[in-house]
């Protein structure tokens, strides 16, 4: 798919025909330099923002096409949101803050997944607590439960432990490796990280919207290493 922002002289390609697909049950990260387009790429796989050409597909379905009501629908019950800066309603409490997916699509809340999910994350006692009276670790455990309460088809996360000091970072990245691996979730995760990338079963390298390297069973160091000759690259 590719995605061009503004028109004539001033548009911008943010994507260039950049193809990728997500198996079910896999943890991907997205890296690349400053404006490699990954961003909107997750953006697009959510159905936040539509492709200017190609196609998204959910589950076989395609997604891109879909009028506005019906795609709204679709990101509420089958796509997951994990922000950078967690994006939790400071008038709700954890509780409320990780159902409101339910509500908005008019579900009743499923209490023995809530309860569960609620204690894998650690944040079970904390339920009743305005986002201020939380950590920023719990608050993105807080904003990981609501991703994943709808049960969804795949979560796409945005620089997850972007606003974490490290200690809360892992823990964060040790929740979603966990989401994985127990509940079989799809994971799509665009870091700057290479320590959060590691985490990942395969890493996609970006650079100026397209898709230049594919890196199975990352480790840290590596990461590192090849992030900086992409820059260098770049520069």
């Amino acid at each position: 798919m590719s995605r061009t922002y503004g028109e004539g002289d001033a548009a911008v390609s943010a994507l260039d025909e950049a193809t990728a697909g997500f198996r079910e049950g896999t943890f991907t990260a997205v890296m690349g330099p400053s404006g490699s387009g990954k961003t909107t790429l997750l953006q697009c796989l959510a159905g936040l923002v539509r492709p200017s050409a190609g196609t998204v597909a959910l589950g076989g379905v395609r997604i891109d096409g879909l009028p506005e009501k019906r795609l709204a629908k679709v990101r509420r019950s089958r796509v997951g949101f994990v922000f950078q800066e967690f994006n939790l309603i400071p008038a709700l409490t954890a509780l409320e803050n990780m159902l409101l997916p339910m509500r908005l699509a008019g579900r009743r809340p499923d209490r023995e997944w809530v309860d569960e999910i609620t204690g894998r994350t650690g944040i079970r006692h904390r339920l009743s607590h305005l986002p201020h009276e939380l950590s920023g670790g719990q608050q993105q455990r807080v904003a990981i439960c609501r991703a994943m309460v709808t049960r969804p088809a795949v979560i796409c996360a945005d620089e997850p432990t972007g606003a974490l000091d490290g200690s809360s970072g892992r823990q964060v990245m040790a929740l979603l490796r966990e989401a994985v691996d127990v509940y079989r979730q799809t994971l799509v995760m665009v870091t700057h990280d290479p320590v959060a990338a590691s985490y990942s079963d395969t890493v996609l390298f970006l650079v100026d919207g397209r898709i230049v390297e594919k890196m199975d069973r990352p480790a840290p160091h590596t990461v590192a290493e090849r992030m900086t000759a992409l820059v260098e690259e770049v520069r």
